[in-house]
């Protein structure tokens, strides 16, 4: 028996099942070829970052990218949680990146500043000296000077959201 299809998509990881969910969703039959369970998966390992803090910096159309794909987020785990009843655990908390010199945190201040022009201030983000990180963070090493906040970080389950796409 022979079948048709307009897509075949080689690897069921998290990248391959997502561009074979996204490929049907837009009416294609497609095919995903993978091993199986038993495949060694960069899945299993990730932590399921939705980052937006970083991502772009130089690069203004790639921060605009990243930040469209962070707010998508929200629908695509609504849809996955209709379609599949898996809740791939999307949260939003924020994220926080850790500066250990003022050197460091010069640099990463300016860098914060550039992301935040080419999203034309749509990218928000706080530095913290150490005393105002060490209310998120308490407990900070000594070689913490600051660091970034910025809302707009979050993650998912790698694990569910892998079992949510293959569905």
């Amino acid at each position: 028996m022979s079948s048709t299809y307009d897509a075949v998509v080689i690897g069921g990881g998290l990248l391959g099942s997502a561009i074979g969910f996204g490929l049907a969703r837009h009416g294609l039959k497609t095919a995903i070829l993978d091993e199986g369970d038993v495949a060694y998966r960069a899945a299993r390992g990730n932590f399921g970052l939705v980052w937006v803090q970083s991502k772009g910096i130089g690069a203004p159309a790639y921060a605009d990218w990243t930040m469209r794909s962070s707010e998508l987020w929200f629908d695509l785990a609504a849809e996955l949680l209709d379609r599949t009843g898996v809740d791939v655990n999307h949260t939003r908390p924020g994220g926080i990146h850790i500066c250990l010199s003022d050197a460091e945190f010069e640099e990463r201040a300016k860098k914060m500043a550039t992301l935040s022009s080419h999203q034309h201030e749509k990218f928000s983000h706080q530095m913290l000296d150490r005393q105002a990180l060490a209310e998120y963070l308490p407990g900070l090493g000594p070689e913490v000077v600051g660091g970034s906040y910025s809302p707009h970080d979050g993650h998912v389950n790698p694990l569910r959201l892998l079992r949510a796409l293959q569905r």
